[in-house]
């Protein structure tokens, strides 16, 4: 699956009209999924975006093709920096674009289906400039293993799932990932859990609960209700190692006395399992979660290795 890069700011009514590179302060670089093998395949195609902030509008700008060159992040403070030269001055507006964008896309930074845009494009009268389009050509294949999963799964990062949908969905996920899983949620009445995920030989067990949305932060609200679900399950899974975790689409700041699982997390795992086959195994994962370690795509590769 071949992915552009869309960058915005209003920091400049053309500041996407030089090379440079620029940070995104105040940002994390986990939050673009699959950063690690995106950044690995640089240079690759983007799109800077003229968006409103504050009293600044400059949604009026057109958007422009770039080449993004490279990514990198400050090691402490996970503030990501991408540097990209410029292709061309598209001929619609930033506004044009963004009100065609899912809502997933609508973001400072993001990657996006190349195909998918290019739709978006076509719809807005821009024809993408050839060196541009060269870019996506010249992708290669290690940057597409979301090409070994299938859209059943991929698609919990889409916006046509009902909230039990997705819930159903990550149980699936969770189960091809080896984890002997106790759905409840929809399932049954009353107040529960979505579920209970139990792994290393019944050792250990997450009491998880779902966010079928991007940007999830854990609100007072949710925090105690994922509160009293993991005390009730305390009550019956005695012995047991027990975590508690919100499973969403992505996530943003929030409280951390709760542990996050993100869906490209959980996605990227399966296909370590996929390619380690017997090798594989969910071990590592209860060291992440006893140190309450973040499960980003390198804390996996440093995990799950062959």
């Amino acid at each position: 699956m071949k992915q552009v890069i869309l960058l915005a700011t209003a920091w400049g009514s053309d500041y996407w009209d030089s090379d440079k590179e620029a940070p995104y302060r105040g940002r994390k670089y986990t939050d673009l999924p699959g950063w690690e093998e995106l950044s690995k395949n640089c240079p690759l195609a983007g799109l800077g975006i003229y968006i409103k902030q504050k009293d600044k509008d400059y949604f009026a700008q057109s958007f422009v093709y770039l080449k993004i060159t490279g990514m990198r992040y400050d090691t402490d403070s996970d503030t990501p920096f991408f540097s990209f030269k410029v292709i061309k001055k598209g001929t619609a507006s930033s506004k044009s674009l963004v009100d065609k964008l899912p809502s997933e896309a609508r973001k400072l930074f993001w990657a996006m289906n190349a195909d998918d845009l290019i739709k978006i494009l076509s719809e807005i009268g821009e024809t993408p400039p050839k060196e541009w389009l060269d870019l996506l050509g010249s992708v290669r294949t290690s940057a597409c293993w979301r090409d070994y999963i299938g859209t059943y799964f991929l698609d919990l990062q889409s916006e046509t799932l009902s909230n039990d949908e997705f819930e159903d969905r990550v149980a699936h996920l969770l189960t091809a990932l080896g984890f002997d899983v106790t759905q409840k949620g929809h399932k049954i009445k009353g107040e529960y859990a979505d579920g209970i995920a139990t792994f290393d030989e019944n050792e250990c067990a997450i009491v998880y609960d779902c966010k079928n949305t991007v940007d999830f932060v854990p609100t007072a609200e949710s925090v105690r209700a994922l509160e009293k679900y993991f005390e009730d399950e305390k009550k019956v899974h005695r012995g047991k190692s027990l975590y508690k975790a919100f499973i969403a689409k992505s996530f943003t700041g929030g409280q951390r006395a709760t542990f996050f699982l993100p869906v490209d997390s959980l996605l990227y795992l399966l296909y370590k399992k996929l390619t380690m086959g017997s090798k594989f195994t969910l071990s590592p994962l209860r060291k992440i979660l006893h140190n309450d370690i973040s499960l980003t795509t390198e804390m996996i590769d440093k995990e799950w290795w062959k």
